[in-house]
């Protein structure tokens, strides 16, 4: 047999036949040293034993100089398969003759000998490795992956903008992605060939070189991935200093990028570890955490340093985004980070929520704030709905949109309740319900916006255009309220009680601005008399007169006044002008039908019943044009 090996060392050296007849050798040769190395057999060290070390370093020594990086560039895994298992089939063997010789003591050349043989055949193998990795090591391309984002813009005046339609310039990012979206690792036959040199080279000692081949190579890939979905990593002050626009850009591409990352990403950094270290579970969490744990925390830094940031109230809905993102993509991380040496970053993504919910109740207690020292003098034209009113309105619309995340964060950061909520909000709840927590909390700043309408009514110097102010303004809260996801927050009977101060600003109302035209029409001073002297009938007829024309004045004076009052809720100011009709028309049609006869002509009566009736039918539209063409009669 050492003619044999001989003969084939001297092919190999001289290079004077094929690789395929060097194989066909190499696997005759090999076939003749079955189960010759295998540990399991105590073998005494004798003339004859040791021999046979040297037929099997010689055997050995063939194939690895064939595949030395030093002399080829071509690659044994892109070879053939029988190739590849006869070199792994090598690589082992040699490993555990190594182990023997060690025990054995044998003689230190051949040792030495066997040692370099193994560190070329790892010098291989860590090529092959790396070639393989960076075969199947693209990068993440965003544009591969379907994400869906509404984003609807509107405005009203105000230093942040909301529409009546629910809509606002903070729109919430829909993103979405689903959790089990597949992704492919890398074929699996590639898995495989990387498996199978992973635990060669740990069984051959060699696991350092080879984590860090794996480290190297696949952390270029996260971070070209990341810099593809626009990471990088920021300062706090950096973020403290942005602009608003800019910031609210980033922090939409944040969303974008920490699913894609998370679900995407790092999931399958997680799995190649997995797979290809399946095992060696050291090399596996070393390798997963090189890569991964940075990358990680530098993601979730970005969040955190927006929660650290300035406490403006139109950032509680991007706030908010980061909340719900974060919150959805936890049950990820968990499965991903599971590992000891990833715990750091669990505990920075709870610490990361922790200060986003406390954000998110500061950027409230600021919003309150704007509202308590709204100071403005001026008053809106008509008693319509004031614009603070329409601000605040849809600004808790919006917020109510983030119920349930409220009610997540309400349970995991402490929301001070306020010190005295009135009456009118009173919940048969406890405060430690994380749902009647964030609720109440709501409920404030609707009671601290109709505080301020209070005072504010008070700067009309007309008391009926004062209950009107209070009428429309309280009537659009309710309507906002029963028309949004605020129904769900503040409970139905505050509603039932609102409404019926609706009617009783209502009614007020019409006593301040109506009770003067209505005493025009009653009968005191003015009945007929049982005496038929002239004096008398003089008298009552002077009366009459001096009573319809205080009616007409005073009429003309209401119409006059209210030419640009407005009701802003058609159905209420139908409700209103009807209301009015019935309790003026039919007396003032009573009067004339009592005392026309009194007349000699009919030009004292100034209105006529349709007269009175178009008037209140075009009322509260905050034109002047109804009065003018019941006056141009």
């Amino acid at each position: 047999m050492s003619i044999e090996i001989e003969e084939a060392e001297d092919r190999a050296v001289n290079s004077e036949e094929t690789s395929e007849q060097m194989t066909a050798d190499m696997s005759r040769i090999l076939s003749n040293f079955d189960n010759r190395f295998s540990l399991r057999k105590t073998i005494r060290p004798g003339r004859n034993f040791l021999g046979k070390w040297e037929e099997n370093l010689a055997a050995a020594e063939i194939l690895i100089n064939k595949w030395d990086t030093q002399t080829t560039s071509d690659m044994l895994f892109y070879s053939s398969p029988e190739e590849v298992r006869m070199y792994m089939y090598t690589v082992d063997n040699l490993q555990r003759l190594m182990e023997n010789l060690s025990t054995c003591g044998s003689s230190s050349a051949s040792l030495i000998r066997a040692q370099t043989l193994m560190m070329m055949s790892m010098a291989r193998l860590q090529k092959e490795f790396y070639k393989i990795l960076l075969s199947n090591s693209d990068a993440i391309d965003p544009d591969r992956w379907s994400f869906h984002s509404t984003t609807e813009y509107s405005s009203i005046a105000g230093s942040a903008r909301f529409s009546d339609d629910g809509s606002s310039d903070f729109p919430s990012s829909s993103l979405s992605t689903d959790r089990n979206c597949e992704f492919d690792v890398a074929p699996l036959e590639a898995v495989a060939d990387l498996s199978n040199i992973a635990q060669c080279m740990a069984k051959s000692g060699y696991a350092r070189e080879c984590v860090r081949v794996f480290v190297l190579t696949r952390k270029s890939v996260v971070e070209e991935s990341l810099y593809n979905l626009g990471v990088e990593k920021v300062r706090l002050n950096d973020v403290r200093k942005m602009e608003w626009q800019l910031l609210d850009e980033k922090i939409k591409k944040w969303i974008f990028a920490a699913k894609i990352s998370i679900r995407i990403l790092f999931a399958r950094e997680k799995r190649l570890c997995d797979e290809v270290f399946e095992g060696l579970d050291q090399m596996r969490d070393s390798c997963f955490t090189e890569i991964a744990k940075e990358p990680t925390a530098r993601l979730l830094e970005f969040a955190e340093a927006v929660a650290a940031g300035r406490r403006e109230p139109e950032r509680i809905f991007r706030i908010l985004d980061l909340y719900d993102t974060l919150t959805d993509l936890m049950p990820d991380m968990e499965a991903i980070y599971r590992q000891e040496l990833c715990r750091s970053v669990q505990e920075q993504a709870d610490r990361v929520l922790i200060r986003l919910g406390e954000a998110t109740w500061g950027s409230l207690t600021e919003f309150d704030k704007a509202i308590e020292k709204d100071n403005s003098k001026a008053t809106v034209a008509g008693g319509t709905v004031h614009p603070l009113t329409r601000y605040v309105m849809n600004y808790l619309t919006f917020l109510s949109d983030y119920k349930e995340t409220l009610i997540n964060l309400t349970a995991h950061t402490h929301v001070e309740p306020p010190k005295a909520m009135p009456d009118d909000f009173a919940m048969d709840v406890h405060l430690d319900d994380p749902s009647a927590s964030s609720s109440i909390r709501l409920c404030w700043t609707v009671f601290l916006l109709l505080c301020k309408l209070d005072t504010k009514s008070g700067l009309y110097k007309d008391v009926a255009l004062s209950y009107l102010f209070l009428m429309n303004n309280l009537y659009y809260i309710v309507q906002k309220v029963k028309n949004s996801k605020l129904k769900f927050v503040i409970e139905e009977e505050w509603l039932r009680k609102q409404l019926k101060k609706v009617n009783q600003y209502a009614a007020n109302y019409e006593t301040a601005a109506w009770t003067k035209v209505l005493s025009s029409l009653t009968d005191e001073g003015i009945r007929e008399s049982s005496s038929f002297s002239g004096s008398e009938v003089v008298w009552q007829h002077e009366a009459l007169l001096g009573r319809l024309k205080g009616f007409n004045n005073a009429m003309e004076e209401a119409m006059r006044r209210h030419g640009g009052w407005v009701v802003c809720d058609a159905t209420l100011r139908e409700k209103m002008g009807l209301s009015m009709a019935e309790k003026l028309i039919p007396p003032y049609t009573s009067f004339l039908a009592r005392f026309r006869s009194q007349f000699e002509t009919d030009i004292y009566v100034k209105y006529t019943s349709e007269d009175l009736q178009e008037f209140f039918s075009d009322m509260f539209k905050g034109s002047s044009s109804a009065a003018t063409s019941t006056r141009s009669r």
